[in-house]
């Protein structure tokens, strides 16, 4: 029967700085048991075992931390320069709505008739929205979608139609607050 350290490797997380990690950690453990159990007692042993696994814990918190987390809510150029969307939350959800001038409102925008062009995005993972859907107001057409921010003022709608490979995608810009 195999011990603890290598049954671990079978559910081993997928993402490759988690794995990283998790593969120094489990060197670190044998190590600690490999040095004997006799000298050092088992209450620091498994103080030893608790820092470790707090600093795995840690590790994972930074790891999530610096991925993108930028906000897409507010003001966004459509790729041709000539509309506007303003991104916004509501229930855990992201939605959008075309504008017709920058200081418009969603509200002002929907009595001026204006399309809801984003609907229903849920996060995916830090940077990432999915399984919501684009509506295309020139061929008033629904796609499903998914969007990627690719920094702080760049964001990739890919829209398809049923399977995410027969799709394509458009870069928006978002507009800074000052020249709203």
């Amino acid at each position: 029967m195999q011990g603890p350290i290598q049954d671990s490797a079978a559910i081993r997380p997928q993402l490759p700085a988690v794995a990283h990690i998790v593969k120094i950690l489990q060197h670190k453990i044998v190590c600690v048991g490999t040095q004997g159990w006799e000298g050092q007692g088992m209450k620091h042993l498994l103080a030893r075992c608790l820092v470790l696994t707090g600093l795995l814990l840690g590790s994972i918190g930074i790891a999530f931390a610096g991925s993108g987390r930028e906000s897409i809510t507010g003001l966004w150029q459509t790729a041709g320069g000539n509309g506007y969307i303003r991104i916004y939350a509501k229930n855990g959800m992201i939605f959008g709505q075309s504008v017709r001038h920058m200081q418009d409102t969603v509200q002002q925008a929907r009595a001026k008739g204006q399309p809801q062009i984003l609907a229903d995005f849920v996060p995916r993972r830090p940077g990432e929205w999915a399984k919501g859907r684009i509506y295309d107001p020139n061929s008033k057409t629904y796609y499903h979608g998914t969007l990627t921010t690719l920094d702080s003022r760049k964001l990739k709608v890919y829209g398809y139609v049923g399977f995410s490979w027969l799709g394509g995608n458009t870069i928006w810009t978002k507009v800074p607050s000052e020249s709203r």
